[in-house]
């Protein structure tokens, strides 16, 4: 991988061969040129001043033969005055709301080199559950994204009476309000329902794989559930009792029948197949089929070779991406440390879905109240991450009084007042917004300095002007 700020000129050093530039794939975005210059120099010029960013794939061949080498992705940014404008929010006194600084398009540069700037949600908890009965634990968060926002499903005992977990979901237009909160999936046949994956194809169809807990032998697998319209379950309005029948097949898995499946079953849709990635016995297993709920084992996706030492992974999303004409695939794993150490979430990225790279850790508790955290889901919104929700409480993996927390994917602010002294961001307020104590005076002249969601990469610079109680939106122009 390689970045290179705007206009830049790459030219190899210490005696590296002879070598020319091509692209590997389709062809530059927002006119941009590759222009030779001598052996071992080229230029990326042409950049308008429109085009604030830009990510594409060249490749390395040699001189000689014109054979390749290697291929880079290459990522440029452009800086630009970074200016402030009021606008509606919800800041209470005493605190500065700044709009606009959601994360951009995936770019596989940030998340290879683990330079990833996370925001925890000011909100600890960002969902809790209803008080409706004495059982309160929700957690295994799954955002579905929809024309006007976002389905969130989750699991858990939201406000009843018993512990048997089941199903929810809940709508939102922006991670700030709930609405709509529904049972869709009842335990039925089963001690629990819970961990669900959902896809939604074009036709509005939706597809959900569960982990179910069998009556008897308390072993977990996965289940699956579909509905043509969001609505209606399996054949039947929601909730949905779920069924025996209702449990998936993997009769090609000698391990499936006896072995225990909980919390790491992923449903993908490809474009001609399903691809189910479950987790267990110290690998994440895949598995495809054409017709769900029967599925074919194809291989092991990625060992977590820590499972023996007493630190499973547990893979609970997988998403698709293509850039520049390369496939990325991104899973996010929930990592049960070895006790007294909590738990930590991780990532690892594949460019054929099949083989993963190693893990890498994503981040760990923020808060007292989300030490102990599990089930990892991405927020995404067309081709950007906009953060992750998952489950957490403060003390252990079984107190059973969970809730959802969300860390945000952002823009980093560098914020500095007029003595020089850097002012703290507090947290971000839903995907797009970040929330900064005003001083005491209410009002705050600043020196601002933008960087991409890889807190590295410089996009503007400015002088701006804000008062507490006040909403803002960043412009970069």
């Amino acid at each position: 991988m390689a970045t290179f700020a705007y206009s830049q000129t790459i030219q190899a050093s210490g005696g590296v061969a002879p070598f020319s530039w091509s692209l590997s794939s389709g062809s530059l975005p927002h006119g941009i040129t590759l222009e030779a210059g001598t052996t071992n120099v080229v230029t990326i010029a042409g950049v308008p001043d429109t085009a604030q960013t830009a990510v594409f794939s060249v490749q390395v061949k040699d001189a000689k033969n014109g054979s390749a080498k290697q291929s880079y992705i290459v990522s440029i940014s452009k800086l630009v005055s970074a200016q402030m404008q009021p606008t509606a929010g919800q800041a209470p006194a005493g605190v500065i709301e700044i709009q606009g600084l959601s994360a951009g398009a995936f770019n596989p540069v940030i998340w290879q080199q683990n330079t990833l700037h996370w925001i925890p949600d000011v909100r600890i908890p960002m969902l809790a559950a209803q008080t409706t009965g004495p059982n309160q634990d929700i957690y295994a968060p799954w955002p579905l994204e929809q024309a006007n926002g976002w389905r969130l499903f989750y699991g858990g005992w939201d406000g009843t009476n018993d512990f048997n977990d089941r199903v929810y979901s809940a709508m939102t237009p922006d991670f700030l309000t709930f609405t709509n909160r529904t049972l869709v999936i009842d335990h039925g046949a089963f001690q629990a329902v819970n961990n669900e994956s959902v896809q939604q194809l074009p036709d509005g169809s939706m597809h959900m794989i569960c982990t179910v807990c069998c009556p008897g032998n308390n072993l977990d697998k996965p289940a699956y559930f579909s509905s043509p319209d969001g609505v209606t379950w399996n054949g039947s309005p929601e909730p949905y009792s779920a069924q025996l029948s209702d449990m998936v097949a993997i009769s090609n898995d000698p391990e499936y029948v006896a072995g225990d499946f909980n919390g790491g079953n992923v449903l993908l849709r490809e474009p001609d197949a399903w691809t189910l990635y479950y987790s267990g016995n110290a690998e994440v297993s895949m598995a495809t089929t054409v017709s769900l709920p029967e599925f074919q084992r194809t291989g092991v996706a990625l060992s977590t070779p820590n499972w023996a030492a007493g630190a499973p992974s547990w893979a609970n999303d997988v998403k698709k991406f293509q850039i520049a004409g390369r496939n990325w695939y991104l899973m996010t794993l929930y990592v049960n440390l070895n006790v007294p150490n909590p738990p930590i979430l991780s990532y690892s990225l594949s460019n054929d879905g099949i083989q993963f790279g190693p893990e890498q850790e994503l981040f760990a508790g923020a808060f007292p109240q989300d030490q102990f955290l599990i089930t990892p889901a991405f927020v995404t919104r067309g081709n950007q991450i906009l953060g992750v929700l998952y489950g957490a409480d403060s003390t252990s993996l079984i107190q059973a009084q969970d809730a959802i927390f969300a860390r945000w994917l952002q823009k980093e602010m560098v914020i500095t007042d007029s003595a020089g002294a850097g002012v703290a961001v507090q947290g971000g307020y839903g995907p797009d917004r970040q929330w900064i104590q005003a001083p005491a005076s209410g009002s705050l002249d600043a020196n601002l300095s933008v960087y991409a969601e890889d807190g590295l990469t410089p996009l503007g610079k400015g002088t701006v002007s804000l008062n507490a109680g006040r909403a803002y939106i960043l412009i970069l122009q």
